[in-house]
């Protein structure tokens, strides 16, 4: 029995639900059969080089015109009864009444296992909330009663299909091999998984009632989407109704004094207990990641921390939380499956810090914070990365140190290397709003050279994480987020090449971008909101590039790119290196001692470089994106830099702002 509550009861026994092994009513078979059950006979899945997204909305095969007459209606009022239309959604109202139609697309407990063994190694070392040997008996529970013809619990079925959708979200070839099924099955089958637990978790006529099992299906099904393309709406809905189900079971005041005082009387289930902070810490900590994270979000968050009374989850591995008692927590100096997990909650306390500090800016007031104040939050930082255990570090001394750890425990090169991620995206963005300002007001050399270096960090992680990927059991490229960090760093290097072309290692900032335009364009498919930035991105590059060749025969201004604004100052003017305790002797120790944590890069033989020789700059106004690249652009970009007015320097600041959620 698992320890996990699941509020809502059993149904009354159903007939007898034995799967067919033959081939024909295989898992793709029957998740295309119940499909067109569900949505219609016209729900196809096209097969198509894009995974994601997947179409929610009406299928177009299936609308018709014929009742569209002049008078501009469908059916009418007194015949609605009688409608195909209104059959068909009967038919869909009794498939979902009758669980037999639900737990079709179920798959065998053999497959099973073998995609909830996948969502284990690749979706839980960045999600952490569930206890596994729990889930693992909820899943073979349900199975059980399954065999036996009994109804299987509706909450605890979308707990599953939850699961399968990440499992197949990131299925490798090895996973497809076992399952005897190809990419395009996999993508149809992750279609049928999402739309299924949606369409269970909003039916009406079966309200999930609040229990923690709820709450780990839709935290689950939340974090699944948020890797996924096409469900930005939907998975917002899921955050907003997790915070609600939460805080309706008073998780909000889990370890207040009085409800220690109620467990302590009537007793408690450890699990339980221990999962529910999982949960509420899980959502906490997106809050306050996405809050200082790029998109309409950006610089709002919902829970506040005076208004919740949760202690930390433990720092204990699942298979000994269940035998352990209170306050079990081992040191965050011992690798246990949670430490990432406790690492991300004190990394996004510092996120909710900085948009507190930059409320202002982000309210579009052009108020920036004392300089003192972001120097500050940058320690802060910088002190998540200095106080991570030794099995965290990526400086090539502790990588070596911990490889007995790391053989233990493959899931934590991964995570060191998506929390590292992180926190460098985290850092350019505490900086970015001084990037272009240090170009002209030395106080600020340091927000430069801390986007330079971090930026460059970013790249260079992405270079490593094939390696490291391997071990887990998924790829990178299935993770559209990491390609997100990626553009982010890209365009930090892009516009301080142009900004800049000739300051010590411009060419290699050059090479780099390109490299990463490179990647980016090749993992469009990934994203359609990276596939708009590019395209977003491509344009403003083509409008400059043409205005400037129009005007390259004017003699050259003097200080170009100058700032049509000044950042306000410290008190007293000047940098005041006594109050602030930060001279530029500690800024250039800060990233030399960040410096130490590269590790050496590999760069493959096929690397796109390109150096000034190849730099055009013949750029006319017919020029059109499906003519030139968009690395190309940037290339012409670079060699005109010197031409581009403020104007245009803030088009390029301001339109390259692309979502990112939550992958650390």
């Amino acid at each position: 029995m698992s320890p996990l509550s699941v509020s809502q009861t059993e149904g009354d026994t159903a007939p007898s639900l034995h799967f067919n092994n033959d081939e024909s009513f295989g898992l793709v078979d029957r998740i295309r059969k119940l499909e067109e059950a569900v949505f219609g006979k016209g729900s196809t899945t096209h097969d198509t080089s894009r995974p994601a997204p997947i179409d929610l909305g009406p299928r177009a095969s299936g609308f018709r015109t014929d009742n569209y007459g002049k008078g501009g209606g469908g059916t009418s009022f007194a015949k609605l009864s009688s409608s195909a239309l209104r059959e068909q959604i009967v038919e869909f109202d009794d498939c979902m009444q009758d669980p037999r139609r639900i737990v079709e697309c179920l798959p065998p407990v053999e497959q099973a296992r073998l995609l909830f063994d996948q969502f284990v190694r690749a979706i839980q070392p960045t999600l952490g909330v569930l206890h596994i040997p729990s889930v693992r008996v909820l899943m073979e529970e349900t199975y059980r009663d399954i065999s036996e013809g009994k109804e299987p619990n509706f909450i605890v079925v979308i707990l599953l299909l939850s699961i399968y959708a990440g499992s197949t979200l990131v299925v490798t070839s090895e996973l497809l091999e076992c399952l005897k099924a190809t990419e395009k099955e996999a993508r149809t089958a992750f279609a049928t998984f999402t739309r299924l637990a949606m369409t269970m978790l909003d039916y009406p006529s079966r309200p999930i009632a609040p229990s923690t099992v709820a709450l780990l299906a839709i935290t689950t099904l939340c974090h699944v989407l948020t890797h996924a393309d096409g469900f930005s709406d939907k998975m917002q809905a899921l955050r907003m109704r997790a915070i609600f189900m939460a805080r309706s079971m008073q998780i909000h005041r889990l370890d207040s004094p009085k409800s220690q005082e109620e467990r302590k009387r009537t007793g408690y289930e450890i699990v339980e207990i221990e999962v529910q902070r999982r949960i509420w810490w899980h959502i906490v900590s997106s809050d306050w990641i996405v809050s200082l994270s790029q998109g309409p979000q950006e610089g709002s968050y919902l829970l506040h921390p005076k208004h919740m009374r949760v202690n930390l989850p433990s720092n204990v591995d699942d298979e000994s939380l269940a035998t352990s008692g209170p306050d079990c927590g081992l040191p965050l100096t011992t690798p246990t499956s949670m430490s990432v997990f406790i690492l991300r909650v004190q990394f996004a306390e510092i996120c909710r810090q900085i948009v507190d500090a930059f409320s202002s800016m982000f309210l579009g007031e052009n108020e920036m914070p004392e300089y003192d104040i972001v120097l500050d939050l940058d320690r802060k930082l910088h002190n998540v990365l200095d106080s991570m255990p030794k099995f965290l570090r990526l400086d090539p001394e502790h990588v070596q140190q911990s490889r007995e750890i790391i053989m233990e425990r493959p899931y934590l090169a991964w995570q060191r290397i998506v929390g590292h991620l992180g926190i460098y995206t985290r850092i350019c963005r505490l900086h970015r709003p001084y990037h272009r300002e240090a170009s002209v007001n030395p106080r600020f050399a340091y927000s430069r050279q801390a986007c330079l270096h971090f930026a460059q960090r970013i790249l260079d992680l992405r270079r490593t994480m094939d390696e490291a990927s391997s071990t887990v059991g998924m790829k990178p490229s299935n993770y559209w987020m990491v390609m997100q960090h990626v553009f982010f760093a890209a365009m930090v290097l892009a516009l301080d090449v142009s900004m800049n072309p000739g300051s010590p290692g411009a060419d290699r900032r050059k090479e780099d971008v390109l490299e990463a335009c490179k990647m980016l364009e090749q993992s469009q498919r990934l994203s359609t909101s990276l596939t708009e930035a590019i395209q977003r991105n491509t344009q403003t590059l083509m409008s400059i590039l043409q205005s400037t060749q129009k005007e390259q025969q004017q003699p050259p201004r003097a200080n170009p790119g100058a700032m049509s604004h000044v950042l306000p100052t410290s008190q007293g003017g000047a940098f005041n290196t006594s109050s602030s305790q930060f001279s530029q002797g500690e800024a250039t120790r800060r990233v030399s001692a960040a410096e130490a944590d590269a590790q050496p890069l590999h760069f493959s033989n096929d690397n796109t470089t390109m150096g000034n020789d190849s730099l055009t700059q013949d750029v006319t106004a017919t020029i059109t994106a499906e003519e030139e690249s968009w690395g190309q652009l940037w290339s012409d970009l670079f060699a005109v830099a010197p031409e581009i007015d403020d104007i245009q320097w803030d088009l390029l600041l301001n339109d390259w702002d692309l979502c990112i959620d939550t992958a650390f």
